[in-house]
C-alpha cells in the first residue's frame, strides 16, 4: 500500500530548520523504514511539516513514523528548546505521480524558488543529481517520470551543459557542493573524496585542499588515486545555480 504522509513539527528554535536537524530526520527515517520493509518514496520539508510518500504495511508504515518521531525526539534532548512531532496525516495514494510532486512543492511552498533550489525534498534525487544514503531513488525507476513530475513542480528545463568554463570557486564553497550530493554537512568525511576530486577538476592542487580538511598530502593524493563515481553530479550541481543552492 503506498500512503502519502504529513507529519508536523512543533519548533522553537531556528536551528531545528538547519541542515543538521534535516539531515538527522531523513536519516532516522530511513533506518526505520529498512528495518520494517517499508520504501520511502519520497520526501519533502515544508515550512512546518514533513511530507512523505511510504510503501508498505499499514502497520509497519505506523511503526516507521513512530519510530522516526521518537528518534527525533531523543536527538532534539541536546538542543536547549521544545521540540514535539504531531500527529501524522495519512491517506492512501491514487495518483503517484501527484504524490511525489505534492511531496516536492513542500519547500517551493517555504520559500525555495524552485524545485532543484532545494536540498530538502528528493527531487535532486529523482533526476539524478545527488545520491544520498537516507534515498534509494532507484525504487522510484519507471514507477513516474521525472520530467512530469519537475513540470508539475514548476520546474524550467534543465540546463544542457556543466560545469561553466572560466569559473574559479573557493574551496569552502566546493566543499559545500560535494556535501549536498552526498546528503551530509561538510566535516562529514563521506564527503571527503568528492570533494577532493571536484577541487582537482577545477585546479585547486594538492597543498590548499589538504589545509582545508585538515589532512596531510599523502591522504589527499591516496583520495585522488580512489575512483570517484559522484564527480558527475556534483559537476552538474556547481554549473546550475539551483543545485548550487546548498545548505
Amino acid at each position: 500500500m503506498v500512503e502519502q504522509v504529513v507529519v508536523g513539527f512543533s519548533l522553537d528554535v531556528p536551528a531545528f530548520a538547519g541542515a543538521t536537524f534535516r539531515y538527522g530526520v531523513l536519516e532516522r527515517l530511513q533506518a526505520c523504514a529498512a528495518a520494517r520493509d517499508v520504501q520511502v518514496l519520497a520526501f519533502g520539508f515544508g515550512r512546518r511539516e514533513l511530507r512523505l510518500v511510504l510503501e508498505g504495511a499499514p502497520r509497519a508504515i505506523t511503526n516507521t513514523l513512530r519510530g522516526t518521531k521518537v528518534g527525533t525526539a531523543r536527538a532534539a534532548c541536546r538542543y536547549p528548546s521544545r521540540f514535539r512531532a504531531g500527529p501524522s496525516q495519512r491517506t492512501p495514494v491514487a495518483d503517484l505521480t501527484e504524490a511525489v510532486a505534492w511531496c516536492h512543492r513542500g519547500p517551493i511552498e517555504a520559500g525555495a524558488l524552485s524545485p532543484l533550489a532545494s536540498p530538502w525534498s528528493s527531487h535532486r534525487d529523482l533526476l539524478g543529481f545527488r545520491e544520498a544514503r537516507f534515498f534509494d531513488a532507484s525504487v522510484m525507476e519507471g514507477r513516474v517520470d521525472p520530467h512530469v513530475v519537475h513540470a508539475m513542480c514548476g520546474g524550467r528545463t534543465l540546463p544542457l551543459r556543466w560545469p561553466p568554463r572560466g569559473r574559479a570557486e573557493d574551496l569552502s564553497f566546493l566543499l559545500r557542493i560535494a556535501a549536498a550530493v552526498r546528503g551530509v554537512l561538510p566535516a562529514d568525511r563521506r564527503c571527503f573524496r568528492l570533494f577532493v576530486h571536484l577541487a582537482k577538476t577545477r585546479g585547486w592542487t594538492t597543498l590548499p585542499v589538504a589545509k582545508a580538511l585538515a589532512l596531510t598530502t599523502r591522504r589527499v593524493r591516496q583520495l585522488k588515486a580512489e575512483r570517484e563515481p559522484n564527480l558527475r553530479l556534483a559537476l552538474k550541481s556547481l554549473g546550475d545555480p539551483r543545485l548550487s543552492l546548498v545548505p
